[in-house]
């Protein structure tokens, strides 16, 4: 869909909503229609309507959810425009969040996220462990834009608030089961009952998912990108007497998958050269599918994806009236571990991999809050305190396989451009890695690369401990207008231990050969890349400390009981820290200190209005926007290593419009849009990084074609409409109708912006009918989601040590092999459900 078609989309969704807000205008139909209850959200840390807050914020209660089918975070897209999620070489540690089309991008834990993730007040160290199963909810909250204020830092661009339901006073339960194409089996139930009488109850929900895999190996006939996960949660919730309430939560996350697989989105006859060689003396050289979206992959037999997750948590909530304000305190604590394996080379060639637990994620954290809030007046001030205690502990191992001496002789023939004849460019004899070996170290003829050789254990230990104080008060300067101000003042400290150990003597036998001037120094790059090179083995420790205040100021402006409008500024910050990777060293002199990037701040601009007509039928919001980011922080892949850098400058401006219209009892309709332009800077990008290709620098850098152009990921345009209808049938029955579409401009899904990873538009559409008693004691849905079956890349990347180049460049040849994540297939099924 082009821009000019997507604003024809976006204008109809806003007329449609006008001609709502006609018709909720007229008087005579206003008198007739009943009042629609208003979501009362808790973005300021207070409780509030969407109307009274200076944000913009969206909210989705309980019943929105079940109606759109999300019981997954991903899923929430389909409502919310400005939000974009997606999920790369694992989904329990390689998921991004982006809003306004501003996120962190890559795997790499060292990076803090963009986009915050909190449950029930407590923060979730990254986007991924957020990122599962949601249980019950009672509602989920999208904030746009820096919450550096309340919510603290790593909320640069915004945040997601999921609060889950609590128990109640009465016995209640319900029980869910889903059955869906790829053998997809989904269960969640829960309950809830008074242990004594308005003094205490509590409350246990469940979900257990399984599903088989949309990737079909070639090779092994393993299923990939697979689902099999539960999930439990336990409360109580006590109130001794009127003015003391304690909230008591524990909850677990078991996820045991092979995840995740990825297609080639553009062979190389080089790449496709050298696994037919291979392939023919190993008896193992299948290539994927035709089409990527064959989802077929090929990997080498004992090497896969395979992935464990557990999470689990436990906090109190303790809010207590006092005859001087409000007082909240959140205690919690949580431990969040996950280890893969994979096959790194996405290939049926046994080349490099990581065993089992070849990588392995651990964080434990502790976090305490403490707030009071009162009132003094046309004052309403809030004071708070926050605390956390964070240890990261990450490992490593990549390692050769079988064939990768024999890859990486065939790899030399192949850039002398005379393909597996054994011969150099000049003619003379090409001994291979194995003999050239045993000739500079004066030894027998031994394998230049044995399997299992390589990085024998890469640690990193990271402690992180952060404090804040911080202050939000909201001041009536009249009966129409309020004023905003918001402080923050956080301090951090980071400390790192990293130990960096390879077993690989032929890449330091032959940089000395090299040095002496026996063999060119081009026969060093494969052997002392980056993922196994000693040159960057290293024992050390590191630490960082920062200091930052963040903000906001806002004056929000009642027009009338129905129109609200506001300006704002805030001021954002993202926590600096290391890249726990080894490639951020440099070769030959590796030092600890070489891991460090800087923090990340922004200054964010906002005026927007809110409309809610007087019987709650009609819902409008819009916003326009504007944010500059300093030290924008960049991970980035290039096919040999990954690199962490601080890009001078990026921003996003644009314009989000979003809106509810109910014109009976029965219907609803629902549209959003988003318009985002973002772009890196085009000045200060200096040095070898940002270099553009060159005689002398054919490649040129890793990331040359950043300056000036879109940021990763992020859509122009986001357009979401969707339209449910629920009418009673008879006395006893009553009938579900539902559609939710979103549409995505073209996006570029490589972090180095290649032009072979842009993604066209996409427009994916889900439905459900369903039939249920007419109190919804049970219910029986038939739905779809991606019913056209949309194919789309979710993130494209260079696969590892598989060529080099991009069409972009004019200088070299390509010869890259490009791989991508994908989206999910169609799916469908079938849903029973039932309460009491």
């Amino acid at each position: 869909m082009t821009s000019k078609k997507a604003l024809l989309l976006s204008t109809a969704i806003v007329s449609a909503l006008g001609i709502g807000l006609e018709a909720a205008l007229a008087p005579a139909a206003a008198q007739d229609e009943a009042i629609i209850e208003e979501i009362l959200v808790t973005a300021t840390k207070r409780e509030q309507t969407l109307q009274d807050i200076p944000i913009a914020v969206t909210a989705f209660n309980d019943q929105m959810l079940q109606k759109a089918g999300v019981t997954d975070m991903r899923e929430l897209t389909q409502l919310s425009p400005s939000l974009f999620l997606t999920s790369s070489a694992s989904e329990a540690a390689g998921a991004v969040a982006r809003i306004r089309g501003i996120g962190t991008t890559g795997d790499n834990p060292g990076l803090e996220s963009a986009v915050a993730i909190f449950v029930d007040g407590v923060y979730r160290n990254r986007t991924n462990i957020g990122l599962s199963e949601l249980g019950a909810v009672e509602r989920i909250e999208v904030l746009r834009g820096p919450q550096g204020t309340l919510f603290g830092r790593n909320t640069s661009a915004g945040l997601i608030h999921v609060i889950t339901k609590s128990p109640t006073d009465e016995l209640s339960g319900y029980g869910e089961a889903s059955y869906g194409n790829y053998d997809a089996i989904r269960m969640a139930a829960g309950i809830s009952a008074p242990l004594v009488e308005e003094k205490l109850a509590a409350r246990v929900d469940g979900v257990y998912l399984q599903r088989d895999g949309f990737f079909k190996d070639k090779v092994t006939d393993e299923d990939y990108n697979n689902r099999d996960r539960y999930m439990l949660q336990g409360q109580f919730v006590a109130t001794p007497n009127d003015d003391l309430r304690i909230r008591f939560l524990v909850d677990y996350t078991d996820r045991d998958e092979d995840c995740c697989a990825a297609a080639v989105i553009r062979p190389s006859a080089v790449s496709n050269a050298m696994i037919g060689v291979l392939g023919a003396q190993f008896g193992s050289g299948a290539l994927p599918g035709e089409s990527p979206y064959d989802r077929r992959s090929a990997t080498s037999p004992g090497r896969g994806f395979q992935q464990d997750e557990q999470d689990w948590g436990a906090s109190m909530q303790i809010d207590w009236d006092t005859s001087f304000g409000s007082l909240t305190s959140i205690t919690a604590y949580r431990d969040w571990e996950n280890q893969r394996s994979q096959d790194v080379d996405f290939t049926s060639l046994d080349l490099v991999y990581r065993d089992e637990d070849g990588y392995t994620q651990d964080f434990e954290t502790f976090s305490q809050e403490i707030r009071l809030n009162g009132k003094w007046g046309v004052l309403d001030w809030l004071i708070g305190g926050y605390y956390a205690n964070e240890d990261l502990k990450l490992e490593d191992a990549i390692r050769f396989g079988t064939q990768f001496t024999s890859f990486a002789d065939l790899l030399v023939d192949l850039a002398d451009g005379i393909p597996g004849n054994g011969q150099t460019a000049g003619g003379a004899p090409w001994p291979g890695y194995n003999a050239l070996t045993a000739l500079v170290t004066g030894g027998a003829i031994t394998q230049a690369f044995p399997a299992g050789n390589g990085v024998i254990l890469d640690s990193f230990d990271q402690n992180s401990k952060n404090w804040a104080l911080f202050t939000h008060n909201i001041i009536a300067v009249s009966d129409t207008v309020d004023l905003t101000l918001g402080l923050r003042y956080t301090e951090e400290r980071k400390k790192l231990d990293a130990l960096a150990t390879t077993n690989n003597p032929t890449c330091l036998a032959l940089v000395q050969a090299a040095q002496g001037g026996l063999i060119p120094a081009s026969l060093t790059q494969l052997p002392c890349a980056p993922f196994w090179s000693p040159l960057l083995n290293v024992d050390g420790s590191d630490k960082r400390k920062e200091k930052k205040f963040s903000g906001t100021a806002a004056l929000n402006f009642r027009v009338s009981e129905e129109l609200s409008t506001y300006a704002s500024y805030s001021r954002g910050y993202k926590g600096g820290g290391f890249n726990l990777d080894r490639a951020g060293m440099v070769q030959g002199a590796a030092n600890v200190t070489q891991l460090q990037f800087e923090e990340e701040t922004v200054d964010s601009f906002e005026v927007g209005a809110k409309y809610r007509n007087a019987n709650g039928r009609i819902n409008m919001s819009g916003a326009l926007f504007y944010a500059d980011y300093n030290d924008f922080q960049l991970n980035a892949f290039n096919g040999t290593s990954f690199v962490v850098v601080n890009l001078p400058k990026a921003r996003t401006y644009g314009v989000e419009v979003e809106g509810i219209w109910y014109p009976t009892d029965d219907l609803t309709f629902t549209g959003g849009l988003t318009y985002a332009d973002t772009q890196y800077g085009k000045k200060g990008f200096d040095g070898a990084l940002f270099a553009p290709p060159s005689a002398g620098n054919p490649l040129g850098g890793a990331f040359w074609q950043l300056p000036g152009n879109t940021l990763t990921n992020a859509p122009k345009w986001s357009i979401t409409g969707g339209a449910t209808y629920q009418h009673p049938i008879g006395n006893s029955l009553s009938i579900l109708l539902h559609l939710d579409g979103r549409y995505t401009s073209k996006v570029n899904t490589g972090s180095d912006l290649d032009l072979e990873k842009v993604e066209d538009g996409v427009f994916v559409l889900n439905g459900r009918i369903g039939l249920g008693d007419i109190n919804e004691r049970w219910q029986i849905e038939v739905w779809g989601r991606n019913l056209f079956d949309k194919n789309y890349l979710q993130v494209g990347y260079d696969a590892p040590l598989q060529g080099s180049g991009t069409a972009a460049n004019t200088v070299a040849p390509n010869t890259q092999v490009f791989n991508a994540f994908l989206s999910e297939p169609r799916t469908y099924g079938v849903t029973v459900r039932g309460k009491f």
